[in-house]
């Protein structure tokens, strides 16, 4: 019997050890208790920043950027005569839905939603023309992943590259493993009031990720050269905002003698009935 309650005592410290150790997914928003004490999840936003690698690639196609909301997209242009003007810039920015924090606080993903959709137009030797989105990042910071939803034509990824282009060929893939990332600065653990801002920088895109670029975009010869050419895609600027959670209202002291008065009068009646 006393063996049998060791096991039992045993069993619940370690149930109890697994919960604490657990990760949380707090939406914006939701509560967060950190250092014992209770926090609101404000917001926050991402924002994605192309290199000047990957808008170069970019403009060698022609490929246009736009948003895909609630995320808006930036672009930045300067003065090339005689070709009128060149995109230099392009930032996309998502807010922060949900974030996952482990049991001592430190951030472990971040979700946004929205994102960017860019489309080819047909340009000989460059690309037959498509689209491709890219939304709902979650950046992994433990394993340095970002995944995202993609949207696109990737019939050309089997091998099927310059098939005639379909529009009941778009599909969306979620969760889909896109880029790593090298490294990241700024505070990763979030521990009371604040807005946490940090860096995300040396994006490079997944063999995989490649080739749904490649498909969806309808990349050949100089286009797909070019794009295999690009070995850092951005960065991501992000922040994460917590604010302390409403306290309740403490009641007056004539609350409480009202409630006591309501207490005692509950007391008179129960005796009397007793009776």
């Amino acid at each position: 019997m006393n063996f049998a309650l060791k096991s039992l005592v045993a069993a619940a410290v370690i149930a109890s050890a697994g919960v604490a150790s657990a990760d949380t997914t707090t939406a914006v928003g939701g509560s967060l208790t950190l250092n014992g004490s209770t926090y609101t999840l404000t917001g926050g936003t991402g924002a994605l920043s192309f290199s000047s690698g990957l808008i170069s690639a970019l403009n060698v196609g022609k490929v246009t950027v736009t948003g895909v909301e609630p995320a808006t997209v930036v672009e930045g242009y300067t003065s090339a005569p005689p070709f009128g003007s060149t995109r230099t810039s392009s930032t996309a920015t998502a807010p922060i839905t949900a974030v996952t924090t482990n049991a001592t606080g430190g951030v472990v993903t971040v979700a946004t939603a929205g994102g960017a959709t860019m489309t080819a137009t047909p340009l000989a030797g460059v690309t037959l023309g498509g689209t491709l989105s890219v939304t709902n990042l979650s950046v992994d910071l433990t394993n340095k992943r970002i995944y995202a939803s993609i949207t696109g034509n990737f019939t050309g990824v089997a091998g099927n590259t310059y098939a005639a282009y379909d529009n009941t060929e778009i599909t969306t893939k979620n969760n889909f493993y896109l880029w790593n990332f090298a490294s990241i600065t700024g505070p990763t653990t979030l521990t009371g009031a604040g807005t946490y801002t940090n860096s995300i920088t040396g994006l490079s895109i997944t063999t995989d990720g490649y080739k749904h670029f490649v498909s969806a975009l309808r990349l050949y010869d100089l286009g797909a050269s070019t794009l295999l050419g690009v070995s850092d895609y951005g960065s991501i600027a992000s922040n994460i905002t917590v604010t302390a959670a409403a306290t309740p209202a403490i009641p007056e002291p004539s609350t409480y003698a009202l409630m006591g008065l309501g207490l005692a009068g509950i007391a008179v009646a129960a005796r009397r009935r007793a009776k």
